[in-house]
């Protein structure tokens, strides 16, 4: 019997695999330290609400699904942002504090360094507010390391007690560190009042340096105060 005219049998298609949920095929490479790093360089010169899922993906080079992978929402990456931008602030403070030096100047060096650092992130003290101080976990513990603002305000303190050193004045290192993060938020938002009072330029500048002079010699004179 002839099979010429018989009816070939069709071999079924190999399906592929269902995916299983995880990190997108397409973005395996990439890691998610490139997504905050995208995301602080644009946070440089847009405020957090300009910014979306979509710019901050496109800014990195990987698709809005990998984002999402990572931080969950927009919130997840600005929050892991903020942290990391706290973090490397803490960590250029505790490398000028190790270099020892008469007391004024060392608080003036970490006066000068936050004010710098937020120059440089002009959004830096909005997210510290919203992201860390007064973010939905504040009250609460993750972890055995507790939340963002319990790890923060804890190595602040370190902080502190590396520029006290071994003074022995009876002054609360919570006042000290509350009396630098005070100042050193107010001069970025006060910039008109201070061109009104010190002018603009070299000279507001120079008259601002005289400022942060005298608020660490007022510290330094309390803290060697002793009882």
């Amino acid at each position: 019997m002839s099979t010429e005219n018989a009816p070939s049998k069709k071999v079924p298609a190999k399906r592929k695999p269902p995916r299983t949920s995880g990190r997108p095929l397409a973005d395996a490479a990439v890691g998610q330290q490139r997504i905050l790093d995208a995301t602080i360089v644009l946070l440089k010169t847009r405020a957090p609400e300009q910014l979306s899922i979509l710019e901050i993906a496109g800014s990195a080079g990987v698709t809005r699904t990998l984002v999402r992978y990572y931080f969950g929402d927009l919130r997840g990456v600005l929050r892991e942002a903020t942290e990391q931008l706290m973090g490397q602030l803490q960590d250029r403070m505790e490398a000028a504090l190790v270099s020892r030096g008469p007391l004024p100047e060392r608080v003036y060096q970490r006066l000068l360094l936050r004010l710098e650092f937020m120059r440089e992130h002009p959004h830096f003290e909005r997210l510290a507010l919203s992201e860390i101080y007064h973010a939905e976990d504040a009250d609460g513990s993750q972890g055995k390391t507790g939340n963002s603002l319990q790890r923060i305000s804890r190595r602040a303190m370190e902080l502190t007690a590396m520029l006290l050193g071994d003074s022995r004045a009876d002054v609360d290192p919570r006042h000290i560190h509350l009396t630098i993060l005070s100042v050193s938020a107010f001069i970025p938002t006060a910039q008109p009042l201070l061109d009104h009072l010190f002018g603009t330029g070299p000279k507001g500048d120079r008259e601002i340096e005289k400022y942060l002079r005298f608020v660490s010699q007022m510290l330094a004179d309390r803290i060697q105060q002793h009882p």
